[in-house]
């Protein structure tokens, strides 16, 4: 079993991922408590909070939550327990945040008496009441921590009922918000542990669902801002963040997303291959004949990826270039590659359980924002995700898979691979080489490496493209001059 789907899983650099945990659960609250995206529901007290005294003395024990991921990740830092309570953690957190940024919530605060609470009043606004994050969080990893039988889990535990008390005891959040979060902490907790228990590679499922809060984030704003030039700007970042969800989908081709085969097909259709309109049953024996015959005449990205178009796999002229370029941006290309897969005698995708159950949820997703949205709202949503998908999502597809192979040795000077590793910067990974498919050389060499594992498949003496070399490989007058 590769190391990438065994139960002994570690976490590289965990303190950079909790940094970049902070980073973003704080920006995201910062936007949630500052800018409320749609009428705000007042959220009232009930019995139990009449029977909840204000104390303020209990604010450093609420406080404390500030310190849950931290110690989290403090005592696991070196233990391989730490990947699946950390992934429950952070489920239970960017969830409560996804329900403050399209259902915002607030309550309104009692007169305290008491400087202390005053103050945390003046720093802290009333809004992202329920559910409570402060709640859901430790929840979460005290579940997922209780079912991988750590001896630690009673730490959470008790951590967890001190910050269900004190959210109440500080007039932060009242009983439903409270009980709120729990419910979401106790369903992540256990959500992870079925992941865990169908051997689910959590850095690539950690992965899809960052991706997936990157495009809520940015359509949410979008909607909320309804500016024409936002729409542009978001159709942008969408488009990138669909192609780093097909980048996954990619690697999960191969299985790398879980070995059990139903699960990882299920799980890859309801991520991307179902919204994406590519199931990944019609993909992957393209894509495996594609690793069959890369460069041959069966090739499938030359019988059907380049059908009719001017990319030969050679370095094009400014004309035909832009020809190619603005073929994929207007979907003409797609709809060649269409008729090509067609023509050959192309069979539509098999109707799998996975697929099907994938299907279902999307259709009952579909009729949840049908039913809670008007006319308006859902064509936005459908422009903001399909426009996205067939144009500019098409073209930096078509950019990445032309990086990846050239016509061979000789194609580029220096360069004796049909298929190319690149050596890319951050603006590189954010829209053409995402999750390491940059190191495609590695990749065909060894499939079954999952896409984060790949940088330990480059050899110590081996060479990688720098990206700025891309456009000379792409247009043939950048080479002339040089």
């Amino acid at each position: 079993m590769h190391p990438s789907h065994s139960a002994a899983s570690s976490v590289d650099r965990p303190f950079t991922w909790l940094m970049m945990y902070m980073l973003v659960t704080g920006l995201l609250y910062f936007l949630v408590t500052h800018v409320p995206m749609g009428s705000v529901q007042l959220v009232q007290p009930g019995i139990v909070d009449a029977h909840v005294p204000l104390l303020a003395f209990t604010l450093p024990l609420y406080l404390s939550y500030t310190l849950v991921m931290p110690v989290l990740v403090y005592m696991g830092r070196q233990s391989t327990w730490l990947l699946p309570t950390f992934f429950a953690g952070a489920l239970a957190a960017g969830l409560c945040l996804v329900c403050h940024l399209f259902w915002p919530t607030m309550i309104l605060r009692p007169e305290t008496g008491s400087a202390w609470l005053d103050w945390l009043y003046r720093l802290d606004a009333p809004l992202a009441a329920s559910p409570s994050g402060h709640v859901a969080l430790p929840v979460a990893i005290s579940v997922a921590m209780a079912g991988l039988r750590l001896q630690k889990a009673w730490i959470f535990a008790i951590w967890s009922v001190v910050l269900m008390l004190t959210v109440m005891t500080t007039g932060q959040h009242v009983f439903t918000d409270m009980a709120y979060g729990a419910a979401i902490g106790v369903a992540c907790g256990v959500a992870t542990l079925i992941f865990k228990h169908y051997a689910v590679d959590m850095r690539t499922l950690s992965a899809l669902l960052l991706e997936w809060l990157c495009i809520l984030v940015t359509i949410r704003v979008a909607l909320h801002l309804a500016d024409w030039r936002f729409y542009l700007l978001a159709m942008l970042i969408v488009a990138a963040r669909q192609h780093a969800l097909f980048v996954l989908y990619h690697d999960a081709t191969h299985y790398n997303l879980t070995r059990r085969r139903s699960t990882n097909d299920f799980l890859t259709n309801l991520a991307i291959g179902v919204p994406g309109l590519v199931p990944i049953e019609f993909y992957r024996p393209l894509h495996l004949d594609h690793h069959q015959h890369a460069g041959t005449e069966q090739d499938p990205e030359r019988r059907f990826l380049y059908f009719r178009q001017p990319w030969r796999f050679q370095p094009l002229s400014a004309k035909l270039l832009t020809k190619q370029l603005l073929g994929d941006l207007l979907m003409v290309n797609t709809l060649r590659n269409i008729a090509a897969y067609k023509a050959a005698g192309g069979a539509p995708p098999r109707l799998t359980r996975p697929l099907l159950a994938a299907a279902l949820v999307w259709l009952m997703i579909v009729a949840c924002l049908v039913w809670q949205c008007s006319i308006q709202e859902v064509g936005l949503l459908a422009m903001l995700w399909f426009i996205p998908l067939i144009t500019l999502g098409t073209l930096l597809q078509k950019i990445r898979s032309i990086a990846e192979h050239s016509g061979g040795p000789g194609v580029t000077p220096g360069w004796q691979e049909w298929t190319y590793a690149w050596r890319v910067g951050w603006l590189g990974r954010f829209f053409i080489w995402p999750y390491n498919i940059n190191l495609h050389l590695q990749h065909h060499r060894t499939a079954s490496i999952p896409w984060h594992a790949l940088p330990g498949a480059v050899g110590k003496d081996e060479h990688l493209l720098p990206s700025r070399a891309l456009p000379s490989l792409m247009w043939s007058g950048l080479r002339r001059k040089s």
